[in-house]
């Protein structure tokens, strides 16, 4: 019976050995089979995908180590006709913002009270002569704000010294407030003109001294075109009779024949004698 139950168990084992070798071998031909298959489709959509789709181009993408510096923003550029505006804000004429626009109403109602208060017109318009001196007046005004402004920054600092630098006609350059080669060039020509050395720093004194003289001259400057705008609205006929007035007083000259001079001469009476 045992020799029975070990060739059944033997039987079975082999039966149960062939049976699993052939799946095993139809596993692995179906699966050649299955990997040739996708293969081939793997292929074939590839290749369609390279033909409609562009090729992959990796991007270099360069660091850059520049430094970054920050620039000031540029002042905004005074013109012409925003110192009229000043002008006519300094004269007390004008209330509104200093924009440039003179055809606005504010600034040529400011125009034509001028004219009115200083006998020049009676309307809005600006004879070119009275345009020159308010652009040049308005320029004033601005150099009075940076003469008197107060703070000791360096910007505040440095347009201050500009100013007075100008005014006295040692400086031709912005008014920006860097103190540059110019600016130092200006100190340098303002000390040795007045007898301060040829250094291109200030100290206190110097710089006090620069600023009044340069208030000074600019508040005259002021005073003398303001004189200038009134004696454009003289009448003709005052300037007419002043005309007159300096003919009376002026001497003839050599040339003019002068009226001569009757004399009566009074003769003597005669006495007679008996």
């Amino acid at each position: 019976m045992k020799h029975i139950y070990l060739k059944s168990l033997t039987v079975a084992a082999l039966f149960s050995g062939h049976t699993l070798y052939a799946d095993f071998a139809d596993g692995v031909v179906g699966g050649l089979v299955g990997g040739a298959v996708g293969s081939v489709i793997t292929n074939e959509i590839y290749n369609s995908n390279k033909k409609t789709e562009p090729a992959y181009r990796p991007v270099h993408h360069k660091s850059s180590h520049k430094k970054t510096t920050k620039r000031r923003a540029a002042a905004p550029q005074v013109t012409d006709q925003m110192k009229i505006q000043k002008a006519l804000a300094g004269l007390g004429f004008y209330h509104g913002k200093i924009d440039g626009e003179v055809n606005s109403f504010e600034t040529r109602t400011a125009i034509k009270e001028l004219n009115k208060a200083y006998g020049i017109g009676n309307t809005a318009a600006l004879k070119p002569e009275e345009k020159d001196t308010l652009i040049y007046l308005g320029t004033l005004f601005m150099f009075d704000r940076y003469l008197i402004a107060r703070g000791d920054d360096k910007r505040t600092r440095g347009k201050r010294i500009q100013t007075a630098l100008k005014v006295l006609g040692f400086y031709h350059g912005k008014i920006d407030g860097a103190v540059g080669s110019g600016t130092r060039r200006a100190i340098a020509e303002y000390q040795m003109a007045n007898g301060l050395g040829s250094s291109s720093k200030l100290d206190f004194e110097s710089e006090y001294q620069l600023i009044s003289s340069a208030r000074t001259q600019n508040d005259q400057n002021i005073n003398e075109s303001i004189e200038s705008l009134k004696a454009m609205g003289k009448p003709p006929v005052q300037a007419q009779q002043q005309t007159q007035n300096v003919q009376a007083q002026k001497p003839a000259s050599d040339n003019e024949p002068s009226q001569p001079r009757i004399i009566k001469l009074q003769t003597p009476q005669s006495t007679s004698q008996y």
